[in-house]
């Protein structure tokens, strides 16, 4: 059947953080509950001695508080990171030939604005800098808005990013590089890569709050392979309105295709202010403990394709103008949801989505595109690029609420040359 995406995206917003994006779902099963548990955060979490095979190369300390901290951001800021979330968004959704798929636009953002302060060909800092809406001034500090946003651990709310940058230890860092990712909040080490590769993979799975997240064979290394960046999102949080797995049905969830499948759905009623109708389908927004919310998109006909709804729309926008509010009498609707209980773990590969972007120079070898990230006699004759840009997201849906674990990878390769008169009943049973 057709694709189904889910966004998982993180990024404050005018004095209120948002971590979850719209979610469209396809149907899938989980056996166990979400356990919330107060996770705490430091400066590198993963203790790991210095030896002739790994160096640390800077020092950050992450934000960390028990609340999302409010950072209010201006009208550029906010107009740019939607663009870049609705440009990416289409992009993946026209080059995808998966079925089902999560992803991370806070992911991609963090690792091409890391990328960007390595560029050494100026058509394609242009590029990227089109692409982020920002100037790396700015860009700056909008992301440590963002971090500031996303960096807080209670017992029923944890959301975490974090971000690395591994060199080989073959060639010279550029200690001005090192410098600009420091500024974004990245670790950066400088290791063995035939000797110490299970550093990384025990770094991302330490972030993500998992054993085996990944493994060696996700970093596709080679010859050539001279720096790996990460990003990583961690978000683990309750729902605001509980859904009591005594009131979970099964019922049929219909796919693309027609043919209906039998799911758990689980399901809960709440009170909202508003919501956005745009005549054949609904943005409704579900809430998370501290804030955080989901918004789902809805097809009014259980037929329709949300895709092709959606497909000149940008989805995360709420326009005021279809947004659906009470009257004077009734203060709130009250909202009854059905949602199926799921698990989603899927691989994107950004190739595709960004060199319809305009950005598939980077991904040539012999195109000399990231020259800023290395110095010294070594890398001078060498050309870098990008050999891979992908993620790895699992998305999970249970009673007690949300878990959310991503890493978005670049690897660099190196050549020679409340209740009211009204009820909204969403039912998610379609994608």
């Amino acid at each position: 059947y057709k694709r189904a995406i889910i966004i998982v995206s993180a990024v404050a917003t005018c004095l209120l953080a948002v971590f979850a994006s719209p979610i469209l779902i396809s149907m899938l099963r989980i056996d166990e509950s979400v356990k919330n548990i107060r996770r705490s955060y430091s400066m590198n979490e993963i203790r790991l001695a210095e030896s002739n095979t790994f160096k640390p190369l800077n020092s950050i300390y992450y934000p960390s508080f028990d609340s999302p901290e409010a950072n209010e951001l201006s009208e550029q800021e906010k107009e740019a990171y939607r663009c870049f979330s609705n440009l990416t968004y289409h992009s993946l959704v026209d080059s995808s030939k998966k079925d089902t798929l999560s992803y991370s636009v806070v992911g991609l953002y963090s690792l091409l604005n890391e990328l960007s302060g390595a560029i050494s060909n100026d058509e394609v800092k242009g590029k990227f800098e089109n692409l982020l809406g920002l100037d790396e001034t700015k860009r700056a500090d909008f992301y440590e808005k963002t971090m500031k946003a996303n960096s807080f651990a209670i017992e029923n709310a944890t959301i975490q990013l974090k971000n690395a940058a591994f060199f080989t230890n073959a060639l010279d860092y550029s200690p001005s590089y090192i410098d600009y990712l420091t500024r974004l909040y990245c670790e950066a080490y400088q290791i063995d890569f035939a000797k110490s590769a299970d550093r990384m993979v025990d770094w991302v799975n330490e972030a993500v709050g998992s054993s085996n997240f990944i493994d060696k064979g996700f970093l596709e290394m080679n010859e050539q392979t001279v720096l790996y960046l990460f990003s990583t999102l961690y978000l683990k949080n309750a729902w605001a309105h509980k859904y009591l797995s005594e009131n979970n049905v099964n019922d049929d969830f219909t796919l693309f295709d027609g043919t209906r499948v039998k799911t758990t759905f689980m399901k809960h009623s709440f009170a909202t202010q508003s919501y956005q109708d745009y005549g054949d389908y609904i943005s409704i927004r579900d809430y998370y403990y501290k804030g955080a919310s989901v918004t789902y998109l809805v097809p009014k006909k259980v037929e329709d394709d949300i895709f092709a709804l959606t497909k000149d729309a940008n989805i995360f926008f709420d326009d005021p103008e279809k947004t659906i509010t009470p009257d004077e009498y009734d203060p709130y609707f009250m909202v009854d949801l059905k949602t199926p209980k799921f698990k989603l773990k899927s691989d994107v590969d950004f190739l595709d989505s960004l060199s319809s972007l305009g950005l598939g120079s980077i991904f040539d070898e012999e195109v000399d595109s990231f020259h800023n990230a290395f110095k010294g006699e070594k890398a001078e004759d060498m050309r870098f690029h990008l050999q891979k840009l992908k993620q790895r997201n699992e998305v999970e849906f249970n009673e007690d609420g949300s878990i959310v674990r991503s890493v978005s990878m670049a690897a660099m390769g190196a050549t020679s040359s409340w209740h009211g008169g009204k009820t909204l009943e969403g039912e998610l049973n379609q994608p």
